[in-house]
């Protein structure tokens, strides 16, 4: 206590984590122990501890130790998120936008402070994909009943016909100009418009054949190349003289040794 009262930080988080816990009967049966643990969470709040700042916005959340205040909890949330990245405050806040107390609601802000949470701690993976989830299900929720409740029947008549005569349109503009390129081009054909299309149609069909026999042609060449090499290594070799063997020498047989050099 007395370290508590010369200002340090850690005795007077411990003190209010003591009063905010129900570990003994004293504590529990002491009335005024969320106003004294309000107390110390403020003042280890106020020397920069983030830890507080987050009991603080609990305490203005739930009105324990003090008035209930929807936005001072949201202010201390924001305040303990700044401190330290807390990412149970980052949650906090994600989920008053998300709601609309103590912030005004924002889905979109609510899904940023969901995914900073997630990005702030390990731990907070899986509840920020459920609240992402519970999140998502509720915008689309609310846009389809927002959809049936401004849209009439006359209005989606309207939008059928209007797109029908809109499709009806552009499919006659493509016919009308695919008919028009059709009669631009027989009036400028002569009448041997045949001939000359035969005539594009065989100088394609030669470029085709050009192209695809190359590469055969080009087989062809390398097989007869190759086997004019191996006929002429075998004339070669055919050429070649071959050594008589010396006389007075003979090859031992079989079993027996050569005789020694003189």
């Amino acid at each position: 206590r007395r370290v508590r009262e010369l200002g340090y930080e850690v005795a007077q988080s411990n003190a209010a984590f003591i009063f905010d816990r129900e570990d003994t009967p004293f504590i529990r049966e002491l009335s005024s122990r969320y106003e004294r643990a309000f107390v110390n969470w403020r003042r280890a709040a106020t020397q920069g501890f983030g830890g507080a700042r987050l009991k603080l916005g609990d305490y203005y959340y739930y009105g324990q130790g003090t008035e209930e205040d929807p936005n001072e909890a949201a202010e201390q949330y924001q305040l303990a998120s700044d401190a330290e990245t807390n990412a149970q405050a980052l949650f906090n806040l994600g989920y008053m936008h998300e709601v609309g107390i103590g912030r005004q609601q924002d889905m979109h802000l609510a899904k940023r402070y969901y995914d900073l949470a997630a990005l702030s701690s390990v731990d907070a993976h899986l509840p920020t994909l459920l609240a992402n989830t519970r999140l998502q299900a509720k915008i689309t929720f609310e846009s389809l009943y927002k959809f049936f409740n401004e849209v009439t029947v006359s209005q989606i008549i309207d939008f059928i016909i209007g797109t029908f005569f809109h499709s009806a349109e552009y499919i006659a503009g493509i016919v009308t100009s695919t008919v028009s390129f059709l009669t631009t081009l027989d009036n400028l054909l002569t009448e041997d418009w045949d001939i000359y299309a035969m005539t594009i149609l065989a100088v394609i069909l030669g470029i085709v054949v050009a192209v695809r026999g190359n590469p055969q042609r080009q087989a062809a060449a390398e097989r007869l190349a190759a086997a004019e090499r191996q006929a002429q290594l075998e004339r070669q070799q055919q050429q070649q003289p071959q050594q008589p063997p010396v006389i007075g020498e003979r090859e031992p047989a079989d079993g027996q040794a050569a005789p020694p050099a003189n």
